[in-house]
């Protein structure tokens, strides 16, 4: 801060007003003029300069200080200078620091008595720093809902890449719908965990719904804390809140059904339920299965064999500024994970059902899709063409809306139950029967870990029965061998 100061009420150069070039006194001022012109001071005009005059020069404050009839300064032992005064609640109040010259110190007093000119409005200074400095810091610290989404943009997964497109539009449809509405505009530091419990009981969501929100609450937060920005996680451990409903029991479609949905198949989707079962690829690695994937052959005793390479996969993903669910696109990537990149063989059998595929329904060119759009063969197949819709029927029986799709061809086999994801189930378990290991099946599923693995080998009911005759058998063998 420039300061310039009148001693003995005599003006400087340079305390000049701008705003309308005229002497504190009323005296007009030429532009070019350095100097105030000479006054004959009366009682008023030393008391207005005893007071304070100050000028704004381009944004630099400038001040001419007599007598003074507010607070008070003293030069300290240090040869640093102090400024106080009395409040309007009676009490001294020292400015927050000392200053490195009286000018300095009577800067602060005018500046204080300034804020006076409001007693109503009035607050310590040292309160008043301390209220800026909190300003401050809140200010630094975002809301909720600003950091939450930050959160999720600059999210990696445990191999250190950004987040796959399908679960950052799986986050932000959870903060929209469950989060942000309660916490969305509040600063990170005022969530507490009273706030959280009351959230959590009055939630109105499905178990999965609620667990999924808990869980992501609890890692934003653990985040912030991690980045110092809170000291604490404000999301307490409530009992069960992470934990989901146990996956719901699925029954492995048969060979049978597996044939009438095949057939009530469109021709050249035909092909894609067989994939699904017979080599457990998800819809996303399907509908991006191209000419040079596959390979097909004879080996060395004649017999056909064949194999998919899996390299890529499609995501269905929000358009951005659309919410979350309304529209979507397909988005090539890689597969889900790692272990997802993989060569996958083909049954013998299913051989020269690719093969008649390849020939009937897949244009030439090694980049050409397996299954494709209906208008357009460049353009990947999307979820819900896939998927398509069941047949719908009046009050009489008399078709409304013919169905087409999985879900008409599961609707004719009777299983209206079954997902196009659950065939990976019964591929798994047609493996198990078959007597994969636990490792080949990984390997063939595409899966990171064993657990997920066994969770799709399912025991049929006739595999079961199976094993308790051999149990049986093995029973009565050992009861032979005591009775002798």
């Amino acid at each position: 801060m420039t300061l310039a100061v009148a001693v003995g009420f005599e003006l400087c150069a340079d305390a000049r007003d701008p705003r309308g070039q005229v002497c504190p006194y009323g005296a007009p001022l030429a532009s070019d003029q350095p100097l105030c012109p000479p006054h004959v001071l009366s009682k008023v005009d030393r008391h207005r300069l005893a007071e304070t005059a100050i000028w704004h020069i381009s944004g630099t404050q400038r001040i001419a200080v007599g007598k003074r009839a507010f607070g008070n300064t003293r030069k300290l032992p240090s040869g640093r200078w102090q400024a106080r005064y009395t409040g309007p609640d009676g009490n001294v109040h020292y400015a927050p620091s000392t200053f490195f010259s009286k000018m300095d110190a009577d800067a602060w007093l005018y500046r204080e008595r300034q804020v006076l000119e409001s007693p109503e409005t009035w607050v310590p200074p040292k309160l008043r720093l301390e209220q800026a400095r909190l300003a401050e810091e809140a200010a630094r610290r975002p809301t909720f809902g600003k950091y939450a989404e930050k959160w999720i943009e600059d999210r990696r997964n445990s191999d250190g890449d950004p987040l796959r497109p399908t679960t950052r539009d799986k986050y932000r449809s959870n903060l929209r719908v469950h989060l942000v509405p309660t916490f969305g505009e509040t600063p990170l530091n005022e969530v507490t965990r009273e706030s959280v419990r009351a959230w959590y009981a009055t939630l109105e969501a499905g178990r999965a719904a609620k667990a999924d929100s808990y869980q992501l609450l609890h890692a934003i937060f653990r985040t912030a804390v991690e980045n110092e920005l809170l000291s604490m996680n404000p999301v307490p451990q409530i009992r069960g809140a992470g934990v989901k409903k146990s996956r719901k029991r699925i029954e492995p479609a048969t060979l049978d059904e597996l044939a009438v949905i095949v057939d009530a198949m469109p021709a050249r989707l035909k092909l894609l339920p067989l994939l699904a079962t017979w080599c457990a690829l998800r819809s996303g690695e399907l509908r991006e299965l191209r000419r040079l994937d596959i390979s097909t052959g004879l080996d060395a005793d004649g017999n056909a064999y064949g194999s998919v390479s899996i390299r890529r996969a499609v995501t269905q993903v929000r358009i951005d500024g659309e919410k979350a669910g309304r529209r979507t696109v397909p988005k090539v990537g890689d597969p889900k994970t790692a272990a997802g990149v993989r060569v996958v063989s083909i049954p013998g059998a299913l051989v020269p059902v690719v093969e008649a595929h390849l020939r009937d329904h897949v244009d030439p060119g090694p980049r050409s899709l397996l299954f494709y759009a209906a208008r357009d063969r460049t353009q990947t197949l999307s979820e819900s063409t896939l998927n398509g819709r069941a047949t719908i029927f009046d009050a009489d029986g008399d078709v409304v809306k013919a169905g087409f799709g999985w879900r008409e061809a599961r609707r004719v086999a009777g299983r209206e139950d079954l997902t196009l994801h659950d065939l990976r189930h019964t591929g798994a378990s047609l493996a198990g029967q078959a007597g994969a290991s636990i490792a080949e099946l990984q390997y063939r599923l595409g899966h990171t870990t064993p657990s997920m693995a066994m969770h799709y080998q399912h025991a049929t009911q006739a595999r079961d029965q199976e094993l308790a005759r051999r149990l049986s058998a093995q029973a009565e063998e050992a009861a032979g061998r005591h009775s002798s």
